[in-house]
């Protein structure tokens, strides 16, 4: 799982939110452990057609995709964490399925119907969520993790980077088929990150 942080919203703050996140980045060794709605998307079957991972950071995840057989958009504000991505690619001989974009996500728009599988992990910004669901094909998944709103989140600040367990589900609306709604709890430093998780599919459309 990604140990980097927490990719919550908004979207990005410019060039601040890219300088903030390449600081961060270059503080610590990368850590290429794919996010376990992954191996949860391969066992629920995807079909055909590219992958689309949003704030991937140095994204683990993106490279068990393409060491899948999978073609790869990697989209995220910091350049430093996307060469990172780039170079341990390239080491795995995957660098050619791996498409790395730095742009900020409020001004991202991804193809619509486009890719089988989109993914973000530890982030949330409600038009992005709404930008990566019209971006899976028919047929294709949707993996979202989210840090969770818990009672003990009191200020407006906090909670409007959260969401409650149950919220990602009835986020997408009709025409998907929710296969999964976890969730977790993970000690990292000096307290827990309690997130929720959905995989969904799009149905025909």
């Amino acid at each position: 799982m990604r140990s980097e942080g927490i990719r919550s919203g908004p979207a990005g703050d410019g060039p601040s939110d890219r300088l903030r996140w390449n600081a961060r980045y270059r503080r610590s060794a990368p850590d290429f452990t794919p996010h376990p709605l992954v191996a949860e998307a391969f066992a629920a079957g995807m079909v055909d057609g590219p992958v689309l991972e949003l704030a991937c950071g140095r994204s683990g995840s993106a490279l068990a995709l393409a060491e899948a057989g999978r073609r790869v958009v990697a989209v995220d504000v910091s350049d430093v964490a996307l060469q990172q991505l780039a170079t341990e690619a390239k080491r795995r001989g995957v660098a050619a399925r791996v498409a790395c974009v730095q742009a900020d996500l409020e001004t991202f728009v991804p193809p619509r119907g486009m890719f089988a599988f989109v993914l973000a992990t530890r982030f949330w910004d409600a038009a992005v969520f709404d930008a990566a669901r019209e971006a899976v094909s028919p047929g294709g998944l949707l993996g979202w993790e989210a840090l969770a709103l818990t009672d003990e989140d009191g200020s407006a600040v906090t909670s409007r980077f959260r969401v409650r367990h149950g919220t990602l589900g009835a986020a997408l609306g009709p025409g998907w088929e929710v296969l999964l709604e976890t969730a977790t709890g993970e000690t990292a430093g000096l307290r827990p990150h309690r997130s929720t998780r959905v995989l969904a599919r799009a149905l025909g459309r």
